[in-house]
């Protein structure tokens, strides 16, 4: 007997041909393939980068903000102002130093976590700031039993300083101690100055916080000469200066977006034997983030009197205005008045501040890195928005530019998360934002909600 035959093997592509249906499903399932593998390229790019370099064109250096954990540069700049003067820098001197009573700490910047929690690993010897933290600087330190120990020992008189990059040392007196749950997010408050400091880590389900109020004479000791209220007159060699008011002007033409103009009106007597040369006198605006501010002409100019300028003759007394560009979201209490003399002496005048914007009191917004791609097609910036007011904050794209200084605006390619960004109270967003790069410019203006940032090195 013979075995029966076989029946021919046929193969995939055999069995595809016979089957119409087969090979039409087949066809769609590769083209989808190769649909979603153009999507993801396009997707990524921005971040991926893989095209060619412009002609002429290279990468720059990256821009000034700071990784999150990344100590930045001494006197960072982080606001920067427009005008026919040319361009006009404010500087943020970032925390290097945290003494408590007789103890001083070095300051490593730490963000706080997508996830809204902050409870950053640090050495015992160290302390942890929150990044951003510059009206109520908030610190960290680990829950060791010697610092715990030094915390609660703390009272009434003992002192807290905080020493900038830059050196300056600010003052603060213990306030308050408390324990407060470690999901409370109302410690990162920057509502009013001061400093509190945190006990991280441990298993229990709050922190001991202590607080300390902010102390403006203690600060002003180290700058020099007199401290003078509104109203007041105080000497300066030959010169008798008294403050007569001070206003703050919003939603002027000369001023750029998200900038306002500071004036100070005040008398200038010479009551010397001699010429008082004004130019030799300098004239600085401070707030109590450490900022400081230039003389600005356009602002002078728009005060009650003329700026000051020229030569005041013994016995003669003349009435002048000085003025300054500062963001019109600032949140300071106050603001310091220095008149510097030619040898060095200088006098102080503590003026009131209240006109701050609304956004610049619900809001902490701060800037952790700016890259061009690869590609150098793109712009990338990273940062966080932090919401310390009572209610819900909604973020648009309406919200948010780029512009360089020129005034050219560029366009906003993608926003991770996408739009609208909602804050809850005492909560913060982390976001990531792509625009199309400048082109023909080394540097621009970023703005979130009426809060301007320069990014520098575009090119």
């Amino acid at each position: 007997m013979s075995a029966d035959p076989q029946p021919p093997t046929s193969s995939p592509l055999q069995r595809l041909t016979a089957n119409p249906a087969l090979l039409l499903l087949a066809i769609v399932a590769v083209v989808a393939l190769l649909g979603a593998c153009i999507l993801g390229y396009l997707l990524l790019r921005p971040s991926i980068g893989g095209g060619q370099e412009e002609d002429g064109v290279t990468a720059g250096e990256p821009t000034p903000f700071p990784e999150a954990t990344a100590a930045p540069a001494q006197d960072q700049s982080v606001i920067v102002g427009i005008s026919d003067t040319g361009t006009f820098t404010v500087t943020l001197d970032m925390p290097a130093t945290l003494g408590i009573v007789d103890q001083q700490r070095p300051v490593q910047p730490e963000s706080i976590g997508v996830d809204g929690l902050w409870n950053p690993e640090i050495d015992d010897a160290n302390a942890a700031w929150v990044v951003g933290t510059v009206v109520n600087y908030v610190f960290g330190l680990p829950d060791t039993e010697a610092n715990r120990t030094l915390l609660e020992s703390l009272a009434p008189g003992n002192e807290m300083t905080i020493t900038t990059r830059g050196g300056t040392v600010h003052t603060f007196a213990f306030d308050s101690r408390s324990r407060v749950p470690s999901t409370d997010r109302s410690v990162f408050s920057q509502l009013s100055p001061g400093i509190s400091l945190i006990l991280l880590g441990g298993d229990e389900a709050d922190r001991l916080v202590v607080r300390g109020r902010y102390e403006v004479a203690a600060a002003d000791q180290g700058a020099g000469g007199n401290v003078i209220q509104l109203g007041e007159s105080a000497q300066l060699g030959d010169a008798q200066i008294t403050v007569q008011a001070n206003s703050f002007l919003t939603n002027r033409p000369e001023a750029p977006t998200g900038f306002g103009f500071f004036l100070i009106d005040f008398v200038l007597q010479n009551v010397g034997l001699t010429a008082i040369d004004t130019s030799a006198y300098r004239f600085t605006l401070s707030d109590e983030l450490g900022n400081q501010y230039a003389l600005n002409p356009i602002a002078s100019r728009l005060g009650n009197f003329p700026p000051l300028a020229g030569f005041v003759n013994a016995g003669q007394s003349v009435s002048a205005t000085a003025g300054y560009q500062i963001p019109a979201g600032l949140v300071s209490p106050t603001l310091t008045w220095t008149v510097t003399a030619p040898d060095g002496a200088q006098i102080q005048s503590v003026l009131p501040f209240t006109a701050g914007g609304d956004a610049g009191q619900s809001v902490v917004i701060s800037l952790q890195e700016a890259t061009i791609t690869p590609d150098l097609n793109n712009l990338i910036i990273v940062g966080q928005v932090t919401n310390v007011g009572a209610q819900p904050l909604v973020i648009t794209s309406e919200d948010l530019s780029l512009r360089t200084p020129t005034g050219s605006d560029y366009l906003l390619l993608a926003t991770n998360p996408p739009f609208p960004w909602t804050v809850p109270p005492n909560q913060t967003l982390q976001f990531a934002v792509t625009y199309q790069r400048p082109i023909g410019s080394t540097s621009a203006v970023f703005t979130v909600l009426n809060q301007p940032f320069e990014l520098s090195g575009l090119q």
